[in-house]
């Protein structure tokens, strides 16, 4: 009799956690950096470069309290948009989505806000390279990952690949969006509850300090996706650990958010620091069940050049809009 009891539990929460249908998530990052100097104190350099991708995803019940996700569509165009060469005389644009047509006109409407955005580089801007891609599923699982009962991600599946629409196959520039998104999931593989991570349904107290967090490894998988001179040219290795201060941000009788946040400073690679970090966890307070887990860093040198990376994963409506 006392075996029948913990089936029932974990029956009533599954079937809150996952009611009749799957749930439906959203997931998106972008990367966005410039630098503006000058090589020998004569040549001018400017550099701009800008990623995102967004999958939407389905959610099921996996074994141990975990959830699997797997790919659902896309709701918008995945891009990047980057100069090329130190000048910043030249852009290339490249981006990729499943409709041809949409395609045309979000990367239409990306160039336009972005010069109006970011006249400083926008004017200079002698010469424009479009990169249209074709979005492919390779392998039985265009896009999967799991999430495990403590929040950590794992299991990464990645077998969407943008093809150049054009002869030749390739434009010879990274566009590694899809393996990118993966990767940087990683960086939530932190605690971000007090006590014991398996302790979730603990009360919270007023505010908490986080783990002592080393990127190193995490920043350079992703650093090496992003530009191919980055694998040779590039290692990035983080002075000391930080730590993220979490705090109960808001709550309410159906949602608790939770606020982490971080400003360390800490040096990176040639005078470039993590400057400030946040993590926000939005969860559900019937079964701690996930709303939204997003993360920001933002990464600058003392002149302010530099950049961030956003991501977000979050639960949307079956129905929502392409964004």
């Amino acid at each position: 009799m006392k075996k029948i009891f913990p089936l029932i539990s974990l029956f009533m929460l599954t079937s809150v956690l996952f009611p009749n249908k799957d749930l439906t998530y959203r997931l998106e990052y972008q990367i966005c950096g410039s630098a503006v100097s000058r090589l020998l104190l004569v040549i001018p350099i400017r550099v701009y470069y800008d990623a995102s991708a967004a999958i939407d995803l389905k959610a099921r019940p996996g074994p141990d309290g975990a959830a699997v996700f797997t790919y659902a569509g896309i709701p918008r165009s995945a891009y990047i948009l980057r100069t090329l060469g130190y000048s910043g005389k030249t852009l290339a644009l490249l981006s990729a989505d499943q409709d041809e047509e949409d395609g045309k006109i979000f990367v239409d409407q990306l160039l336009l806000q972005w010069q109006k955005q970011e006249p400083e580089f926008a004017e200079r801007v002698k010469v424009i390279k479009k990169f249209p891609h074709r979005l492919t599923a390779t392998g039985p699982e265009a896009f999967a990952f799991e999430r495990d009962g403590h929040g950590y991600y794992n299991n990464f599946t990645v077998g969407l690949e943008p093809r150049y629409k054009y002869h030749p196959a390739q434009s010879g520039i990274y566009f590694k969006v899809f393996p990118t998104l993966a990767e940087l999931l990683k960086l939530l593989n932190h605690r971000f509850t007090p006590g014991q991570a398996g302790a979730q349904f603990d009360p919270f107290p007023a505010e908490w300090t986080g783990d002592g967090l080393d990127f190193s490894d995490n920043l350079n998988r992703v650093a090496v996706l992003l530009e191919k001179i980055v694998k040779s040219k590039v290692t990035v290795q983080q002075k000391s650990p930080l730590r993220l201060h979490f705090r109960v941000g808001a709550s309410n009788s159906e949602e608790m958010e939770i606020c982490g946040e971080s400003y360390p400073d800490v040096p990176l690679w040639k005078g470039f620091m993590i400057k400030e970090i946040f993590r926000r966890v939005r969860l559900r307070q019937v079964d701690r069940a996930l709303l939204a887990d997003e993360l920001w860093i933002g990464v600058r040198n003392s002149k302010g050049q530099g950049g961030f990376c956003r991501l977000q994963l979050k639960m949307i409506e079956s129905k929502e809009d392409k964004k």
